[in-house]
């Protein structure tokens, strides 16, 4: 896999690099076996493709990253989501994590500073590939949403926010991240009321809930008035807020999101 980082030697998690390094991982397993590569082998690399950027969440070194984004792309290749007729290549970007004991709320300047390494990013391969989807989880929505939350610069087909945890009605028209929209041509959402992070840490932390732990906080605003966003409760098929990767109906249902399939505006992911 390809990672892409802004961290200072490669895998700081409070220090920010002058720009993005990019490393040519065959096995993530073997975090000291890589290749770099130069921007331009990257464009050429994913010419034509169709690729998704894996954006992880709060703290996360590298050690930690690398196994959870293996998992990811294992699970994709499982449900014949990776190869002909799906993604062509996954892409893992990471960004200085900031871990603290005071929670991660703290590295919200962290995920806002990070947002302009994705972005350049982003209009590197949009200069080549066929389409672009993003994948998130926890914190690295706000790294998405702000790389995108200005229009023309980048382009996404599907935006999926797992676990999200930016403010619940941040999605909203007049709202912090309403005009990533305009960036994106469909934007999901994904949570489950189990997640004891977003529902103690990010409630203690920022005196809202969060997008993530039972979705938007105006589902019929979302319903009338931003209809490329899309809302799936996880509940009944995610425990934890890091479950997500080995449930099985959250990857059925991102199946059926890159075949275009019609989908329901809010729907219940059941067991």
């Amino acid at each position: 896999m390809i990672l892409v980082s802004c961290r200072r030697d490669f895998d700081s998690n409070h220090r920010f690099s002058d720009g993005n390094e990019i490393r040519d991982y065959p096995n993530l397993q073997k975090l000291d076996d890589y290749e770099f590569m130069e921007p331009d082998e990257l464009v050429d690399d994913v010419r034509g493709q169709h690729v998704l950027v894996l954006v992880h969440g709060y703290r996360n070194p590298l050690q930690n990253v690398a196994p959870a984004y293996r998992l990811v792309e294992q699970k994709l290749k499982k449900h014949g989501l990776v190869g002909e007729g799906g993604y062509d290549r996954v892409i893992g970007f990471l960004w200085p994590g900031f871990e603290t004991v005071f929670g991660f709320v703290l590295a919200v300047p962290w995920a806002n500073r990070s947002a302009g390494f994705l972005r350049s990013l982003l209009m590197r391969l949009g200069s080549s590939t066929s389409t672009i989807d993003i994948q998130t989880h926890s914190l690295g929505a706000r790294v998405a949403l702000q790389a995108l939350a200005f229009p023309q610069d980048v382009w996404v087909d599907n935006l999926m926010l797992t676990a999200p945890a930016v403010d619940n009605e941040s999605l909203e028209p007049g709202k912090e991240f309403h005009p990533a929209l305009d960036s994106c041509r469909r934007c999901f959402v994904y949570h489950s009321s189990r997640d004891r992070v977003l529902r103690v840490s990010y409630r203690i932390g920022a005196w809202d809930k969060a997008l993530g732990y039972k979705g938007p906080e105006n589902p019929d605003v979302i319903a009338e008035d931003v209809d490329q966003v899309f809302v799936a409760d996880c509940s009944a098929v995610v425990r934890s807020h890091g479950g997500y990767r080995r449930a099985d109906r959250y990857c059925e249902h991102w199946g059926r999101v890159l075949r275009d399939e019609p989908l329901e505006q809010f729907e219940k992911l059941k067991a």
